[in-house]
């Protein structure tokens, strides 16, 4: 049975507080680096979703439940296991920009075992962020290193039900919906499929994400296929669509690059700016 609005919301409270917080700007730090010990890393990611290997964690700074505005260009951090060992003593991130008012940083831990973890900010609150690294068997929704199931998305010729067929908040629908992922799948071109829906995102992400990809297709040309799929069936963001259903997801905007057979090289997930996708794409597409 579809997912109503109310039901998908309700699966993603796991992203609730670190998508959705109220941003407010850093009142400086007690620290040299600008960190305040009450500082947590806020999860921008379903934590329950990563499995074992290299990933891409991205937070942004939390203060009293609500996410800053603004913090130091780098930080850093360490992981401990649930049994407080230290299995990862330094991790460096950098700074990140979508808009004004939303900041991350992205940290690419690797963590082969199975188990619970703990991020640790350094000059941040002592008791960290917990993190999960899940069996692959128990994750449904595709992660790097698996064939990018096809799928036939919505297309401008055959919407498939789905009214609008993008809702971009400016300049009109994206370019990204004249073929189905199925299509672009068989194109032998490293292929950018993304899921979100700009005019009705909690996260406040999706619309720059989109925006950011459009920017990077404009200069990749022919040189990579996307495509982009809503998460609603119609304007009213009431029916959950049968692409989100489809990948099992519980939350959105999820971005996916390939290499040119198709297999997943990298999951953007809840947050991204120009430069960290521009990165990643510089390093599938020659």
């Amino acid at each position: 049975m579809p997912l109503d609005r109310r039901s998908f919301l309700l699966a993603t409270g796991a992203l609730a507080l670190a998508a959705c917080g109220s941003d407010k700007s850093s009142g400086g730090g007690g620290s040299a680096n600008g960190i305040k010990p009450a500082y947590l890393l806020q999860p921008r990611f379903a934590r329950e979703m990563i499995v074992p290997g290299t990933s891409r964690m991205p937070f942004s700074l939390g203060d009293s439940g609500a996410l800053l505005s603004d913090g130091p260009q780098t930080l850093t951090a360490k992981i401990v296991d649930d049994a407080g060992n230290v299995v990862i003593p330094t991790l460096s991130a950098k700074r990140r920009r979508v808009t004004e008012g939303i900041v991350y940083w992205d940290f690419h831990p690797t963590l082969d075992a199975v188990g619970q973890f703990t991020i640790v900010l350094d000059g941040g609150d002592p008791n960290g962020t917990a993190i999960s690294v899940t069996a692959p068997s128990e994750v449904p929704i595709p992660y790097p290193g698996q064939q990018l199931p096809p799928f036939d998305t919505p297309t401008t010729d055959a919407p498939r039900g789905v009214d609008p067929i993008c809702t971009r908040l400016e300049g009109g629908a994206c370019p990204f919906h004249a073929m189905t992922l199925t299509a672009a799948l068989a194109t032998g071109k490293p292929v950018a499929y993304l899921i979100g829906t700009p005019a009705h995102c909690e996260f406040g992400t999706c619309a720059p994400g989109l925006e950011f990809l459009i920017t990077a297709g404009k200069r990749l040309g022919d040189k990579i296929a996307i495509v982009h799929a809503e998460v609603f069936t119609d304007d009213k963001a009431t029916t959950v669509a049968p692409a989100v259903e489809a990948y099992n997801l519980a939350g959105e905007p999820d971005l996916w690059l390939t290499d040119a057979t198709g297999r997943i090289l990298t999951r953007f997930e809840g947050v991204w700016d120009q430069t960290e996708l521009d990165e990643a794409l510089a390093a599938i597409v020659a």
